[in-house]
């Protein structure tokens, strides 16, 4: 380790609490627990940036062995059981859940690189994605740039918020609404926890949650998050897969009943997403959000579509989360401005943004890019196509070229 590591940005122990995680991961898992407690599944690490992490492998894996030790606290159970659409079944559930990643969680090197998979029943390896994440990227990052002083951190997020501050004004913006979505790609816990509590005093009327449950509670903010790609591929393997997405809208409307209302469109894209979303759906849900592909195209299909079954549009929101920084998230705030509600999921923009930060050997920073995806469920495979190539995932290509003629995906 960079024995210069910076003891304000980063702790011994990468994560110590189990509700340090994206707040999705719990609502998926309630489903889970509900509907298909016995469904085993396998999870696969992906680095999208061209970097090599072959090297922090031991390292690595001590951290994701740590979480053996971490466990949902009485003061935190009793934080969840007053969320009112987590059910007493499912937080009896959490009383006695535990990380078992010796068991679930494999970490090795694999010609010459960094190999990260979990499999086992879904109901207990669900956990694993964020705090997966959240520690190959901090520990790659004190590594490689544990010399970097806190203040790099505080300097860029002061200015971003300036200059917020000042578009929404010049710009004469309202109702702009985002929220922190950075904790599987941060530079560290402590740079989200500071970015989380300096946006919660300076900005309170437009700040207006964070996916980290641990922070929510902590900062006293609405935990964000419904679904994530993984829900709707898991059912590809349950229901003849061209009912798959309506299947997985279905089961989520009996569990949940009209709460957590955003659906995550692009797991089979955006436009075979559009012709399962039908009348009922686009009542029942409030919102819909974007992970990829052109925002402003996508934003306006979902007017039409709304529109086409004379539903108010200005009665549904949308959540953009696809790699935002703030300028992108004001282009698009203004665009849709008073014909639909808006807001913005902002992750690595927020909790992993060094400016034109550089190593003393002259080597500039950029955060990692990484992702870990559901490849197969109930012993078929599933895939993930998007709207934008670089994001799709399936390990069969026979499968892949299936689900595309079944969707007529190009």
């Amino acid at each position: 380790m960079n024995t210069t590591v910076s003891k304000e940005l980063f702790r011994d122990q990468l994560i110590t609490s189990a509700m340090d995680t994206d707040a999705y991961k719990l609502h998926m898992q309630q489903v889970v627990f509900e509907k298909y407690a016995a469904i085993h599944v396998k999870y696969e690490f992906r680095c999208r940036t061209d970097e090599n992490l072959a090297a922090f492998a031991g390292e690595i894996r001590e951290g994701i062995y740590a979480l053996e030790g971490v466990t949902f606290t009485d003061d935190q159970l009793r934080y969840l059981s007053r969320i009112p659409f987590l059910k007493p079944a499912y937080i009896d559930f959490l009383r006695q859940f535990r990380f078992d990643p010796r068991r679930y969680v494999t970490v090795r090197v694999e010609n010459g690189e960094l190999v990260i998979r979990a499999e086992g029943p879904w109901l207990y390896t669900i956990l694993f994605e964020i705090p997966v994440l959240a520690v190959v990227s901090e520990v790659r990052n004190r590594n490689r740039y544990g010399m970097v002083d806190e203040e790099v951190f505080r300097e860029v997020l002061y200015r971003k918020v300036a200059h917020l501050q000042s578009e929404l004004e010049r710009r004469r913006i309202s109702h702009f609404r985002f929220a922190d979505f950075g904790t599987r790609r941060r530079f560290s816990y402590n740079v989200q926890r500071d970015v989380v509590a300096y946006l919660t005093r300076t900005m309170p009327d437009n700040f207006i949650g964070t996916s980290n449950y641990h922070l929510a509670r902590e900062y006293g903010l609405t935990p964000i998050g419904t679904m994530a790609h993984e829900y709707l591929q898991a059912h590809q393997a349950f229901v003849n897969v061209s009912r798959s997405q309506k299947e997985a809208l279905e089961v989520w409307n009996q569990v949940y009943r009209g709460r957590l209302g955003v659906a995550l469109t692009d797991c089979i894209t955006t436009d075979a997403f559009l012709k399962d979303f039908d009348y009922l759906f686009s009542v029942l849900f409030s919102g819909v959000r974007h992970d990829s592909g052109d925002p402003f195209v996508w934003g306006e299909k979902f007017i039409r579509h709304y529109q086409d079954f004379g539903i108010d549009p200005k009665t549904k929101t949308l959540v953009f989360s696809d790699s935002l920084d703030f300028d992108r998230a004001l282009d698009i705030a203004e665009h849709f401005q008073g014909r639909i509600q808006t807001s913005f999921g902002i992750g690595t923009f927020l909790t992993n943004d060094l400016g034109d930060f550089t190593r003393p050997d002259g080597e500039a920073y950029r955060p990692l890019n990484i992702v870990m995806k559901m490849v197969e469920c109930d012993g078929m495979p599933v895939a993930k196509i998007s709207d934008e190539p670089g994001k799709s995932m399936c390990n069969d290509p026979v499968y892949l070229a299936n689900l595309k003629a079944r969707f007529n995906v190009e």
